[in-house]
C-alpha cells in the first residue's frame, strides 16, 4: 500500500474498519463524543472521518442570521488526534467557502498535522432545493481536489516566496446508485473519474444495503479506468422509519425483503436488531470480497456499532 494510504493496511491480516462521526450540535460540548470513543475501547478504528456542515440562514427577531448547527469540525479532529491518538480525516466541503477560505481551512489542517482529507462538494444549504456554490468558490469537488494538489506543490492563491508545500492525501465520495443529481450512472462515474484525475487517492462510497450494488459499481469504475481503492460505506438501520427516509435522502434502494421484515417490527428496538444482523451479513460479504476497508456511518450511536463489531468479532 502507498505510504500515504498506510491507514488502509491490514491489521493482523484483517481488513481495516473506519468510522464517520458528526460534531455535536452547537452548545452541547464533547461529552457525548468522549463517551462514544471510551465505549469503543479496546477497538481502534483505522481512521475516523468527521463531517462538516454548511451554515444556513435562520429567522431570529425578525432578522435573518447565519447559523451552523454543528460547528467544531477542526476542534473535534484535533481532540481525537491528540487525546485518543486516532487517524482523523476531516471533511472539507465546497459549499459556503470561497477558494480563499478553503485555502485558509486547509492551512489550519496542515498546521495540525491533519494530512488526509475527504474533499466533497457538500449538500445544499438547509432550505435550498439545489446546491449553490459560493460565487468565489468551487462548483465541483474535482475543483477542490485540484486546489489541494496545487497546495501540495506549494502554489498558494497569493504569491508566496519560498512557499511550504503541503502533503495532503485526498479522498472523495462515490455513489454506487448514482448521485441524485446525475443524469445517469455513467455520467456520475465520469464525474468520479474527474476527481481521481484531479488527484484523489481513495474513494468512500455512500451507503448501500445490497452488496451486489457495490460489486457492480466497482466493476464499472474499474472498466472506466479508476484504479484507486474504493471503500464501501455501511449504515446500520436503527428505526422503522429509516426504510422510508434513507432511500429518499440518500438515493439508495432498500432490498424488498429487508423492508418487509423491518416494517413488520413492533418497535425501533426490533428494527435495530434486524438492522444489525443485516449489516453484519453485509460486512462479512464485503470482507470475503476483499474490500480495502469498511467504513461505518455511525451517527455517533455507540450501541449498534459495538454490536456489529462484536458480531464480526472485532471486539
Amino acid at each position: 500500500m502507498d505510504s500515504g494510504l498506510d491507514f488502509l493496511n491490514k491489521i493482523h491480516d484483517r481488513i481495516p474498519v473506519s468510522l464517520e462521526i458528526l460534531p455535536p450540535n452547537r452548545g452541547l460540548g464533547l461529552d457525548a463524543i468522549h463517551s462514544f470513543f471510551e465505549g469503543l475501547k479496546p477497538w481502534k478504528p483505522a481512521f475516523v472521518s468527521v463531517t462538516y456542515h454548511q451554515a444556513f440562514k435562520v429567522e431570529e427577531n425578525e432578522s435573518r442570521i447565519w447559523n451552523r448547527k454543528k460547528p467544531g469540525t477542526i476542534g473535534v479532529c484535533a481532540m481525537l488526534k491528540f487525546q485518543y491518538g486516532l487517524k482523523v480525516i476531516p471533511h472539507v466541503i465546497c459549499g459556503g467557502f470561497s477558494s480563499f477560505e478553503s485555502e485558509d481551512f486547509l492551512v489550519d489542517l496542515d498546521y495540525l498535522g491533519l494530512d488526509t482529507i475527504l474533499a466533497l462538494r457538500g449538500d445544499p444549504k438547509k432550505g435550498d432545493a439545489e446546491f449553490k456554490h459560493h460565487r468565489d468558490g468551487h462548483r465541483y469537488a474535482s475543483e477542490l481536489v485540484d486546489q489541494v494538489m496545487r497546495l501540495n506543490m506549494g502554489e498558494y492563491m497569493e504569491d508566496v516566496k519560498e512557499a511550504k508545500s503541503t502533503s495532503f492525501v485526498v479522498g472523495v465520495a462515490a455513489y454506487p446508485e448514482k448521485h441524485r443529481e446525475a443524469v445517469s450512472l455513467d455520467v456520475d462515474i465520469q464525474n468520479l473519474r474527474n476527481k481521481v484525475n484531479a488527484g484523489a487517492s481513495f474513494i468512500i462510497t455512500q451507503m448501500f444495503f445490497d452488496n451486489q450494488v457495490y460489486f457492480d459499481f466497482v466493476e464499472r469504475a474499474r472498466n472506466a479506468g479508476i484504479t484507486i481503492p474504493i471503500i464501501p460505506g455501511l449504515k446500520i438501520i436503527t428505526s422503522k422509519r429509516q426504510v422510508e427516509i434513507l432511500p429518499e435522502i440518500f438515493h439508495t434502494k432498500m432490498p424488498a425483503d429487508l423492508c418487509s421484515i423491518i416494517q413488520r417490527c413492533e418497535n425501533d428496538f426490533e428494527a435495530t436488531e434486524i438492522g444489525i444482523k443485516h449489516a453484519i451479513s453485509q460486512f462479512k460479504g464485503l470482507e470475503e470480497y476483499g474490500v480495502p476497508c469498511i467504513h461505518l456511518f455511525s451517527m455517533n450511536n455507540l450501541t449498534p456499532i459495538t454490536s456489529l463489531l462484536k458480531g464480526v468479532q472485532r471486539i
